[in-house]
């Protein structure tokens, strides 16, 4: 659907305000915005904060200001989730002022890479970056890249990776990828890791088994860790990675797990149908600080957030693992959460471009949390003020303009609607309750004669699908009533990857009227998925117009099938039984394989090969058309001479072109047996019932059968016995 907006930027904190719940006397604060992409943060000693911006800038936040200079940009490819995506700093910053980021270089092949940088004041210190380790080349899948670094109690640098979109990596000990790596500082390998000998990849693995392990925390006081992974389709969870050498799973299990190779979550949660819903664990943090004036009752709480969720839970951590909501309708698309050196929770919103910080105040005079915005808005526009605040309730509230009360104006929102240039001014609001009055800060407000500017997308035109692989190209114009075509300098595109109901967003491409992007044929394998391109544009006053096109994927039918059926095949790394069918975006590589050998009903199948004369695992392109993959199995049950309850067991002739074959037990067991005779195809072709004579032996007939391979089951009370059979000419 296309879309054509008049931008007014100010709203959206208004929209993500009236929603917010937060437990008694706590408030969510704004501390910094206008921070585009935001995606790790990290507090130094004297109260900075740094803030990762995926464009490459490394942002620093003073004495509660966003400085205007980056610390440092870094040259990136911040495709996708790529980018600089992790911040963490030297464990003696205070002395050495060290920094380490995790970034996506081109130098050499496209790859993240951890580089140590050093301080210099608020800004590195030039010619200063020291290579750590270039990591593992990454596919042209741009997500799961992971990127969280800390340092440990013992001195040591974790670092957290996600599989690059390829979950058989996470179970491979000789690739980086979908692991949780323990460094020395320098970037090589403990030697008390959990692999000390083989490769050097395998000696820098602490855990793996993870899918995008997109952040994790550790313990300040006990070295406690726990990796938030990112889930695939059903389950979010958070894994204990305390003590190496553990398998969280993955692509085989998502949540908890049977399999006792496998470490079990401490907590999971679901993306539909459970006390709580979210679609990615996006961020985590032990509340433990050194001082806080929080409720005793939150310290030691592990806090997690969900990337649409827009929620705060918190979970114990002392024998059974409860949880209990914090807060919900927080600013949107949360990216990390963390406690911060003066005592408070803080989170970035990716949606907003802002760091909040989260306040405790029991306070009875109204202190006020969230302040009215300044704005600048055409004739005839409306325009929303909005305002939070602790204390005792209830609170009244009086808006004045220009120090003036607007009569009427009550309550903590204040709409002008249909406005005029004599609207324009300065708005404040009063807040009070019985214990005293507080005003707001001013917002500015102007009303301008100037008229929004036109923004149209030309193409991709509405209604365009795409497959994977392929390349998009986008073109449009903008213009305004007073400044006439717009150049190419105002112009601002956003290519946003919607997947579910989520979206993954990007770094815009401004200064360009036209340009094109590379859809990944690897990656995100769900058919769930779609584009949403995004043109803004700006006249010189700075008023905004809109214009928006969704591009949606060709889809394709992928069956699944084995000979005989229901046997399991893997997709993607994941189990799946057939028969099955999954919709797949045309183009996409996907990777199907066959565990073998496989033992159902006491038979065991082999893998012979796939109805495209694939390899046994192989890596295909989604095509046109449907398309039906079929395995095919035989049966692999020994020799003809078996055991039966710890005795021997005699088949023959076999292979037999005699229409019976004579099946021998051990002595001394004369009793009625069940026979079955199953083609490959798990077909029955024959049962029966034999009495076993003195000898041990009776004759089993199968008739005009085909030549072939037949499987023999014979049941004696419940025990089973499988002897493969072959009818020969």
């Amino acid at each position: 659907m296309k879309r054509i907006y008049a931008f007014l930027v100010f709203l959206l904190p208004v929209l993500a305000v009236c929603a917010q719940t937060y437990p008694p006397d706590f408030a969510q604060v704004l501390v910094a915005n206008n921070i585009s992409n935001p995606t790790a943060m990290a507090f130094a000693p004297d109260g900075r904060i740094f803030v990762a911006q995926q464009s490459g800038a490394l942002r620093v936040i003073k004495n509660g200001a966003l400085l205007t200079t980056p610390f440092i940009t870094l040259s990136v490819n911040d495709d996708g989730e790529r980018g600089l995506i992790g911040v963490t700093l030297d464990p003696d910053f205070a002395t050495n002022h060290y920094l380490y980021l995790y970034h996506t270089t081109t130098e050499g092949g496209i790859h993240n890479r951890i580089t140590r940088i050093t301080g210099n004041g608020d800004v590195a210190l030039a010619g200063s970056g020291s290579l750590v380790i270039d990591l593992d080349p990454l596919s042209s899948a741009t997500n799961h890249n992971g990127g969280a670094m800390h340092f440990g109690k013992d001195g040591k640098l974790y670092v957290a990776i996600g599989e690059n979109a390829n979950g058989t990596n996470a179970q491979s000990l000789e690739t980086y990828h979908g692991k949780l790596l323990r460094l020395n500082k320098d970037g090589s390998a403990p030697a008390d890791n959990p692999f000390p000998t083989g490769s050097e990849h395998k000696k820098r693995i602490w855990a793996y088994g993870l899918r995008n392990p997109f952040t994790f925390s550790v313990h300040p006081e006990t070295g406690r860790i726990l990796v938030n992974d990112v889930g695939q389709g059903t389950w979010e969870e958070i894994n204990d990675a305390t003590t190496g050498g553990k398998n969280f799973g993955w692509p085989t299990a998502e949540g908890t797990s049977a399999n006792a190779a496998f470490t079990n979550p401490i907590f999971v949660y679901s993306h539909s149908g459970g006390d709580i819903n979210g679609c990615a664990i996006t961020g985590g943090t032990f509340f433990s600080p050194a001082t806080t004036n929080y409720p005793p009752e939150y310290v030691g709480q592990y806090f997690l957030q969900d990337l649409c969720g827009n929620w705060i839970s918190s979970i114990t951590l002392g024998g059974t693992v409860s949880r209990t909501t914090f807060a919900t309708g927080v600013a949107g698309s949360g990216v990390a959460i963390t406690t911060g050196n003066d005592g408070n929770l803080y989170f970035l919103s990716r949606s907003n471009g802002a760091l909040y910080k989260i306040i405790y105040n029991k306070t009875t005079i109204p202190f006020i949390t969230t302040q009215p915005a300044s704005a600048t808005i055409p004739i005839g526009q409306s325009v929303t003020f909005s305002v939070k605040a602790l204390g005792s309730t209830p609170f009244t509230y009086q808006w004045q303009k220009d120090g003036a009360d607007i009569p009427g104006a009550k309550s903590a929102t204040y709409t002008i609607t249909n406005a005029v240039e004599t609207n324009s001014g300065k708005y404040r609001v009063i807040v009070s309750n019985s214990a005293g009055s507080t005003p707001s800060n001013e917002a500015t407000l102007t009303v301008t004669t100037n008229k929004i500017p036109v923004a149209t997308i030309a193409t991709p035109a509405e209604g365009t699908t795409y497959a994977a692989g392929t390349t998009l190209h986008f073109t449009g114009t903008g213009s305004d009533p007073e400044d006439g075509a717009l150049a190419a300098s105002a112009f601002s595109w956003s290519i946003d990857f919607h997947h579910d109901t989520h979206k993954h967003d990007q770094p815009d491409v401004t200064g360009v009227k036209s340009g094109s992007f590379e859809i990944p044929n690897e990656g995100e394998t769900s058919a769930n998925v779609w584009y949403r391109i995004i043109l803004t544009v700006t006249d010189s006053e700075g008023l905004k117009g809109k214009d928006s096109v969704d591009v949606y994927p060709r889809k394709t039918t992928l069956a699944f099938e084995t000979t005989p059926p229901g046997l399991d095949i893997t997709l993607d790394g994941q189990p799946l039984t057939t028969p099955a069918s999954v919709e797949s975006v045309e183009g996409i590589q996907r990777t199907v394989g066959v565990p073998s050998p496989q033992n159902v009903d006491h038979v065991i199948y082999s893998f012979a090969a796939w109805s495209n004369s694939g390899t046994q695992t192989q890596t295909f392109t989604t095509p046109t058309d449907n398309v039906t993959l079929t395995a095919q199995f035989t049966f692999v049950v020994g020799t003809e001479r078996q055991t039966f309850n710890t005795q021997e067991v005699l088949v023959y002739p076999n292979p037999s072109s005699v229409g019976y074959v004579n099946v021998c037990l051990p002595e001394g067991i004369s009793q009625r047996v069940k026979v079955r005779l199953v083609d490959m195809l798990s077909r029955e072709v024959s049962a029966q019932e034999q009495t076993v004579d003195d000898t041990g032996c009776f004759m089993l007939s199968y008739g005009k059968l085909k030549k072939g391979v037949y499987a023999l089951h014979l049941d004696r009370g419940g025990q089973v016995f499988v002897q493969r059979v072959v009818v020969a000419d």
